[in-house]
Order: structure tokens, then sequence, then C-alpha cells
């Protein structure tokens, strides 16, 4: 399993940008909504979708090593 700076453990790291993927996503969701805050809402949402994704592929390939 790979460390980060201070040790702390990539799944820590992986787990917390997937979790605020995650919310970045929801709250994007509810900007679009608003006419005002439409724009805002669509890039905070794509921001969400690409941490999600960016991260989870980090943490399936780690997986994926340490299972050889």
């Amino acid at each position: 399993m790979s460390d980060y700076h201070f040790g702390i453990p990539g799944i820590a790291v992986w787990l917390s940008h997937i979790l605020l993927g995650l919310y970045f996503i929801y709250l994007g969701y509810n900007l679009i909504s608003q006419d005002n805050l439409k724009v805002h809402g669509m890039i905070l949402s794509s921001m969400g979708v690409l941490m999600l994704s960016y991260h989870a592929h980090l943490w399936y390939l780690e997986s994926i090593d340490e299972s050889f």
C-alpha cells in the first residue's frame, strides 16, 4: 500500500477524495436548479465526477497490484 506525505495511507487519501467528489456532485446538482448559479453547478458537478472517477481508478489499480 502506498503512503503519502507524513505517512498517510493511500486508501485514506483516495477515500476522502471519493467522498468529496460525491459531495461536489450533490452540491452541483442542487446549484443547477438555480438560474443564476447554473454554470457554477455544472462546473462543480463536473469536478466532482472527475475527482470521483480518478481516485476510484487509483484505488482500483492499487488493489490489483497488491493481489499479485
